[in-house]
């Protein structure tokens, strides 16, 4: 099983760029552009991602993610972590990045979403990339809907949605209804983190305020049979991430995960890495683990992977492309490890989720 996870193509929707920064490339930006802390190792890097709550995490992460400054850097780390998807057999990657931060810094959106695309596109077709803008709830309404605005002023090909992250506890959904309003007009695709550290109020108020089309965790959806059912019905997808969840105390350890619950009553679930180094932890792991915890066979890994792709952010031409390319090569994997594909994979039409 090992053997077959590592060779078959995957591919992931929840991965944020300044959570893929490995702790040398961390070091070397910390001397490039803060010096003055450059005594920092490798090793003390691995020890800020060491947490044992959310507080802790996002220190963690905004001391690493503090010394990204320039596009180079962005540049960067997008060509690493590329590396690592093609490594793994990721044949196709949506990651975010917030980029009001480099805003912030005086960058032009045209300019910072050129230097991760410069990236992206030495990898292709490796690996199709799309970049998803993300917009930090603790950076306000008001930039929210400026950033997206100005997502929408400069239409490149490569950004296909905006997401919303951050506390959802302190910054409630209405607050960025506007942002994701203007996106809905606009049939820019959406998705939210929701449902992680709040109840399932918080999955509800992401469908039905902002409109989203996929829920990022969505975990605590487990607590109300009547969202879970819900999820089924519309496709739904969840971007579940098991390590991250465990590690941040969501649930108490993986068999905890509702994860295979999700996957046997039909919710569109995908496995996802949400911060890959912060968290040390490979999409490969997550399948491995889910594979083992919930006892799943190589359909079911498969059916995974297409979950995936049915929720992936592309339009209906592309997703008929990844669809025969991952068929495909899901197929010769079977073949090569001992194992039938029955080409049973189920598919569902996956509708745009719409104001009412």
């Amino acid at each position: 099983m090992k053997n077959f996870i590592q060779l078959l193509p995957k591919a992931e929707l929840h991965l944020h760029l300044e959570g893929s920064v490995q702790p040398h490339t961390a070091v070397k930006l910390i001397k490039r552009n803060h010096p003055e802390n450059s005594r920092l190792s490798a090793e003390d890097i691995q020890k800020l991602y060491r947490f044992s709550n959310l507080a802790e995490f996002i220190r963690g992460m905004r001391r690493v993610s503090g010394n990204i400054c320039f596009l180079k850097d962005l540049h960067e780390i997008t060509q690493e972590l590329l590396t690592d998807m093609v490594r793994q057999n990721v044949r196709y990657v949506e990651f975010d990045c917030a980029v009001q931060k480099y805003l912030d810094l005086g960058y032009s959106l045209a300019d910072i979403i050129d230097s991760i695309y410069s990236a992206a596109a030495e990898f292709m077709p490796m690996v199709e990339a799309r970049l998803i803008v993300n917009l930090l709830r603790d950076h306000g309404p008001e930039k929210a809907l400026k950033l997206t605005d100005k997502v929408l002023n400069l239409g490149h090909p490569f950004v296909v949605g905006i997401g919303l992250s951050g506390d959802e506890n302190r910054y409630p959904p209405e607050d960025f209804y506007q942002a994701f309003q203007l996106a809905n007009d606009a049939l820019l695709h959406r998705t939210a983190h929701a449902g992680e550290v709040v109840g399932p109020e918080s999955v509800w108020n992401a469908l039905n305020i902002l409109g989203a089309e996929r829920i990022d965790h969505g975990t605590t959806s487990i607590n109300d049979d009547k969202l879970v059912d819900y999820l089924v019905t519309n496709h739904i997808p969840l971007t579940q991430c098991l390590t991250s969840n465990v590690k941040l105390s969501v649930v108490k350890d993986y068999f905890q995960h509702p994860f295979g619950i999700f996957y046997k009553r039909g919710v569109l679930v995908t496995l996802n890495t949400d911060d890959p180094q912060v968290f040390g932890v490979t999409l490969t792991d997550e399948y491995l683990v889910a594979a083992d915890v919930f006892q799943l066979g190589p359909g079911d890994l498969s059916q995974i992977v297409m979950n995936t792709v049915l929720a992936a952010f592309v339009n209906d031409h592309e997703k008929i492309k990844l669809e025969e390319r991952f068929r495909q090569e899901h197929a010769n994997v079977f073949q090569s490890c001992g194992y039938e594909f029955l080409n049973t994979v189920k598919k569902a039409t996956l509708e745009k989720k719409r104001f009412v």
